[in-house]
This record gives C-alpha cells, sequence and structure tokens, in this order.
C-alpha cells in the first residue's frame, strides 16, 4: 500500500519525524499523559501515522526511504558521544555513597534475572539478542537498549519496535510500584531503620549550570563527530580481526566517548547540559523513525513472552535488593533510588528521590544512573553472545 506521503518527500517526512520527536518531548514536560515516558509518545505517534498509511512504514525492505535512512546511519553514532560527556567514573565512585553499592546488587539481579527468564521463556528466533537487549536497558535505561541493538544488528528486526514498546510499558509499571514501597509495613523488616538525625539537611550546593550557548553547541557536535568518526574508522580492523557481523563501531564510539569524559572531565563538564540535551533530542528522531515500523502483527505475536520475559527479571532484581538490603545495611529510599536508577536511568532517579524527600540521594541517583549508560551496553553484549 502507498503511503499518503511518498518516500522521495525528504522536507516532509523529516517535518513530521520532527514533530513526533518534539510532541513527545513536550508532552512529557507538560504531564498530558500522567507518567507515560516522552519517548512512548514519540513511539506511538509514529507508529498510528505509519499503521494508518500517511507515512511509509521503516521496516518495509521494498521501499527505500531516504531520510530513514539517514537518521539510522548517523543519529545514534552521533548521540552516544554527546549523552556519555557526563561519564566521569572517579566522580562516580567518590560521590555516589551506598547507594552505589545498592545499584551493583540490583544490576547483579538483573542479570541473573536475565539467565533465569532466558530458560524460562521462549522468545523465538533471536532470543538471545533480545535477552541482552532487555538486561542493557534494564541495567542503564532507553540508551543501552539502542546502542545494543545496533550493536547487535538489532534495530531493523521488526520485533525492535514491540519490544521498546512493551519495555517502556513494564518499566512505568514498575516504577509506579516503587514509590508504594516505602508505605508497605510488611517490608520494613527488609531495611535499616533510619532515623531522622540520620537525614540531615543538605546545603544548598547546586551545581554550577552551564548555559546552553552557540560555542558550547558546536563544540560539542565537532567532539562528537570527532569520536563517531574515530569509532568508524578503527571499526572494520577489530571485526576482521575478530571474525565477528557485530556492529563495533557503536561498541567503539561508547568506548572512545567514556575514556575522552574520564580523561577531561572539567573541560567536558562545561558541555555537559549542551551536548545530553542535542543528543537526547537525536535520540528521540532515531526512535520516531523506530515507531515507524512498527508492525501491529509482530506486537500482538511477542507481546505477551516479552512482558513476561520483563517481569521475571524485575521480580527478582528486586527479591534480591530486597534480601540484601538488611546484611548491608540499606534503608528502603536506598534500594527504592537505586532500583529506580536501574529500570529507568538517572532522568528517574533524580525526581523520585526528590519527590520522596531524600535530597540527599538525588545527586547519587543522577550518578548511579549515568553508570548504568556506561556499563550497560557492555553487559548487554556480553549476555548476548554468552547466550547465543
Amino acid at each position: 500500500m502507498n503511503s499518503l506521503i511518498a518516500p522521495d518527500k525528504h522536507l516532509i517526512l523529516l517535518l513530521i519525524i520532527a514533530g513526533a520527536a518534539a510532541f513527545g518531548i513536550y508532552s512529557e514536560h507538560k504531564k498530558w499523559f500522567g507518567k507515560v515516558s516522552g519517548i512512548l509518545v514519540t513511539m506511538i505517534s509514529m507508529s498510528v501515522l505509519s499503521m494508518t498509511g500517511v507515512v511509509p512504514v521503516a521496516s518495509n525492505p521494498k521501499i527505500k526511504v531516504e531520510v530513514y535512512s539517514m537518521v539510522f546511519d548517523y543519529f545514534i553514532p552521533i548521540a552516544i558521544p554527546l549523552m556519555l560527556f557526563g561519564s566521569n567514573l572517579v566522580k562516580i565512585i567518590r560521590e555516589s555513597g551506598k547507594l552505589l553499592l545498592a545499584y551493583i546488587i540490583g544490576a547483579a539481579g538483573i542479570v541473573l534475572g536475565c539467565l533465569l527468564a532466558y530458560q524460562l521463556i521462549d522468545l523465538g528466533e533471536g532470543s538471545a539478542n533480545t535477552a541482552g537487549i532487555i538486561a542493557a536497558t534494564l541495567i542503564g535505561g532507553s540508551i543501552n537498549f539502542v546502542t545494543t541493538a545496533e550493536i547487535l544488528n538489532f534495530s531493523s528486526n521488526p520485533l525492535f519496535t514491540a519490544t521498546l514498546a512493551i519495555d517502556n510499558f513494564a518499566a512505568n509499571i514498575y516504577v509506579l510500584l516503587l514509590f508504594l514501597v516505602p508505605s508497605v509495613g510488611l517490608l520494613a523488616r527488609f531495611f535499616r531503620k533510619t532515623s531522622d538525625d540520620e537525614q540531615p539537611e543538605l546545603l544548598a550546593q547546586e551545581e554550577q549550570k552551564h548555559e546552553i550557548t552557540l560555542e558550547r553547541f558546536a563544540v560539542s557536535i565537532f567532539i562528537a563527530l570527532l569520536v563517531a568518526g574515530a569509532g568508524t574508522i578503527v571499526s572494520p580492523f577489530f571485526q576482521q580481526l575478530f571474525q565477528t557481523e557485530l556492529n563495533l563501531s557503536i561498541l567503539l564510539i561508547t568506548v572512545f566517548s567514556i575514556v575522552l569524559a574520564n580523561l577531561f572531565p572539567k573541560s567536558l563538564k562545561k558541555l555537559e547540559n549542551t551536548a545530553f540535551s542535542i543528543g537526547l533530542w537525536m535520540m528521540y528522531i532515531f526512535l520516531a523513525v523506530i515507531g515507524a515500523a512498527t508492525n501491529l502483527q509482530d506486537i500482538l505475536k511477542v507481546g505477551f513472552p516479552v512482558l513476561l520475559f520483563y517481569l521475571t527479571i524485575m521480580l527478582f532484581h528486586f527479591v534480591l535488593l530486597l534480601a540484601l538490603a538488611k546484611l548491608f545495611k540499606l534503608d528502603v529510599y536506598e534500594v527504592v533510588v537505586s532500583s529506580a536508577a536501574n529500570i529507568m536511568g538517572p532522568s528517574v532517579a533524580a525526581p523520585m528521590a526528590a519527590s520522596l524527600g531524600q535530597k540527599k540521594l538525588i545527586t547519587p541517583g543522577i550518578l548511579t544512573g549515568i553508570l548504568g549508560y556506561i556499563i550497560g551496553t557492555f553487559i548487554g553484549v556480553s549476555i548476548a553472545l554468552f547466550l547465543g
């Protein structure tokens, strides 16, 4: 079936893609759809447009849409460095306190839960890759989902969209339940008792905000392109060396980004806000195109097994955190915020800490969430290769 907007109407298609991304970002800011993430809103918007024939379907191999190809080829390699400018490992370890310990326990629970779910639930063809991608996103967030999928050559799979849609749904439900944990009296026995004097008032020590300027915009894009270019140039050598079909350019871009962030933390700190904003927008554009690949039949086919897979991992993750909380003297808020950092990343962990009145956990929540950006992809790819 021909779409209303032809594949060669490049500017009009780009307008619609950018509009879907803007709609998602704006809706999350305005809370139009409650706690539904802007990513999901963006993807659903493009899914509706593709399924109703307004725009071409991105997963149709018979149709070449140059705008879609441009987004697939360039946006993720550039977005990854931009979003990792703040991945300073020394700062994460030094300032995260006990929340880092809770986060590591939670990440271990996700890995073990993923291995258990893999044995219990059949995800069909490519199940090892799907399992690795799910583990990656539950350790770091949607950035890791997309990055791991690119490395494993899974982003062009028709099931990619269905899995990402379920990822957003399952994660939102889990985070909503996390908010209830501190009020459940039956769970109190698992946590260290925390008295009021153990939660001192924090001084107003907000980190210096670096405004987004044209200069920082230009330098951020230049550095991101430099890192992406280096990864692209070096990757064929490593692919030949290891005789692999994995997309090593994305993996190497991630590694180079982390190395750069830790070699020049002070310089990149000034660019962090600008770079992250640009990178996040590019990620929304990419996911809008992924939304255009939606096939309702595929979603219905894969939906329940993938949802069950997610729920199994999340349950194991939380039970392990609960079991070890008393042993490592973790309080309920450290467990809840670290778990949010695992499942949804820093963008959820920080506001959760604030809304629960735990100001001292806001910065550690952000830092451990950033750690998830760093390690999630590597763990996800490792699990996929191990299970495959």
